[in-house]
């Protein structure tokens, strides 16, 4: 089970509506199941409306979030999509990112709905139980 504070669940979609109709992105840092930052990421992808990739600033992110002891994961938003892995997604974070967490946002539903994944090497999806805190 995977817990997020409704506050960065806000921030999350907050993020979203600002990128669309791009791709929103950015890090999570988890500790304990738990969700205790979102660090929002500059999406780099030359295709941002069905795609994100980070900048360098998103890459020293992660390790910035790493050296606090937090575990890696990230989101990412889907402004016209379900908020479920694409194969795009579940093609490059089976090879980059494996088992990692992975919250997505979908802009299609009122309110958006978010929603936590692992993907693992085989590009296999498993959705986490995601519980909004107050």
């Amino acid at each position: 089970m995977i817990e997020l504070p409704r506050s960065l669940a806000n921030q999350l979609i907050a993020h979203a509506r600002d990128a669309a109709p791009h791709e929103a992105c950015g890090v999570a840092g988890v500790r304990d199941g738990r969700v205790v930052a979102l660090v929002r990421a500059r999406n780099a992808s030359t295709r941002p409306h069905v795609h994100f990739t980070f900048d360098d600033d998103g890459y020293r992110t992660i390790i910035q979030t790493e050296r606090e002891g937090l575990d890696i994961g990230f989101y990412h938003s889907h402004p016209v999509s379900a908020a479920y892995p694409s194969p795009t997604d579940r093609a490059e974070m089976s090879a980059t990112w494996p088992d990692c967490l992975q919250l997505m946002v979908t802009l299609t539903t009122d309110p958006p709905e978010v929603n936590a994944y692992r993907i693992d090497p085989r590009g296999d999806v498993t959705r986490e139980d995601l519980t909004l805190l107050d």
